[in-house]
């Protein structure tokens, strides 16, 4: 099954209709909130409380959003200003579905980012193809909210979907993971919790881990003596405890992969202040305590290859400039500093698809933004039957003069107007009424 058959119809129901299934969905993820962590846990090892508070709330908030705000972006747009000489006309630029879309997923964001874009698609009248762990949980979520499961088809995460889809959207985060950097003045127990859930959540692998914090020399001490201390306190375990605030890595060759990475950097001088392999009794999986290195150098492998673990290297510099070149077009970053307009412009200078400014987090797009990788955007043109075109054969000597006085009025130099309007005048008048008889049909 590929979704084809019942797409073109779900596409004549008016956005607006179904908007109402999405909320419907919304409703149904709530209803079920702790089946559905229980589930992540044992999919892909969430802790539970982290999936509710980072996976399942922000699917239901974002469902709401699409449902809300959607409908009005795929509106037909009125495009450009339309010249004098040719009232009547008009261009639209209509959001077309694409037909079927893919959502691939992974282990990082298994919930929140598979569920939006599936409601995005089909909020723009697609159907779906769904490859993520929890593939057959988010159509059954759609299903209860109404959607007919003819529009989502489910496929294996490792499976081509370019022959079933139309268009693929991956939600896996990038195999680069981001950079934190801390200036002068950043507050320090705020930078130390944004640390902490940006490099250690998830087992480090959600869309906006970071692998690396850059430091200027004022902050470095204190914040590394803080970073030890609370990634000390995070407690590994049972993801299906409400306690447990790190999971096991995906596999023993996945700890293996950390271990080998952290192994090199400390060779290569770096210093292990925390973390490394755990083992922990009456609890299966690979776990890895959330580790933090100091004195990483540049050419460090384990800050340029993924590290698939809780792992922070921490890289002090010796000035602002200096972290700037080192962060610069990290897939996501963020900037701590006591000066929240400096904080600003460093961002700005970082040329990062996403960047925060003393705070880090995955900032989930609005619907304009989201919708517009699920619909094809067309351009329709169209005019009375009655009205002609300067430009069209046989030309019409008085249009063309009629169009040329009212170009020169409007966008011509101020001090040749009043000349053009004297020259210009009967005969655009002429035209205009001319135009206004043909359009009103007289």
């Amino acid at each position: 099954m590929d979704g084809r058959s019942p797409q073109p119809l779900w596409s004549l129901v008016p956005a607006a209709g179904r908007a109402r299934y999405l909320r419907r969905a919304a409703t149904a993820i709530l209803d079920e909130l702790d089946p559905l962590a229980d589930a992540m846990a044992d999919a892909v090892g969430l802790p539970r409380t982290e999936g509710v508070l980072a996976e399942l709330l922000p699917s239901v908030g974002g469902l709401h959003d699409l449902a809300d705000d959607g409908p009005k972006a795929l509106r037909d747009r009125r495009l450009g200003r339309i010249a004098p000489l040719r009232a009547g006309r008009r261009s639209i630029l209509q959001s077309a579905p694409l037909g079927v879309v893919g959502v691939r997923g992974g282990r990082a964001s298994p919930w929140a980012e598979p569920v939006l874009e599936t409601g995005a698609a089909l909020l723009a009248g697609n159907a779906v193809v769904l490859a993520t762990p929890l593939k057959a949980r988010i159509r059954a979520a759609f299903e209860r909210g109404g959607v007919p499961p003819e529009l989502i088809a489910l496929a294996e995460p490792a499976e081509d979907l370019s022959a079933l889809a139309d268009r693929i959207v991956d939600t896996r985060p990038p195999e680069t993971k981001g950079t934190m950097v801390v200036l002068d003045g950043a507050p320090l127990d705020r930078t130390v919790t944004g640390a902490l859930w940006a490099a250690f959540a998830g087992g480090g692998r959600h869309r906006a881990a970071v692998g690396r914090l850059v430091a200027v020399p004022s902050v470095v001490e204190p914040l590394l003596e803080a970073l030890v201390a609370g990634a000390e306190r995070l407690h590994p375990g049972d993801p299906r405890r409400a306690d447990t605030e790190i999971g096991p890595l995906r596999s023993p060759e996945t700890r293996e992969r950390v271990e080998e990475l952290v192994a090199e950097a400390v060779e290569a001088g770096a210093v292990l202040l925390c973390g490394g392999p755990l083992e922990l009794p009456d609890v299966a999986g690979a776990f890895y305590a959330p580790t933090v290195l100091r004195g990483v150098g540049p050419g460090a492998r384990i800050l340029s290859e993924p590290v698939p673990g809780p792992v922070l290297a921490v890289v002090e510099v010796a000035s602002a400039g200096e972290a700037i070149a080192l962060a610069k077009r990290s897939p996501a970053v963020s900037v701590w500093a006591g000066d929240r307009a400096r904080g600003e412009r460093v961002a700005r200078e970082l040329e990062a698809e996403v960047a925060w400014v003393n705070e880090h987090g995955h900032s989930i797009p609005d619907a304009a933004v989201r919708l517009a990788g699920h619909v094809d955007s067309r351009r329709i043109a169209s005019q009375p039957t009655r009205l002609h075109s300067a430009r069209w054969l046989p030309y019409d000597p008085q249009l063309v003069r009629a169009a040329t006085t009212s170009a020169r009025l409007m966008y011509g130099r101020e001090n040749e107007r009043l000349g053009v309007l004297r020259t210009g005048a009967v005969p655009l008048a002429r035209t205009a009424a001319r135009l206004a008889r043909e359009a009103l049909g007289r």
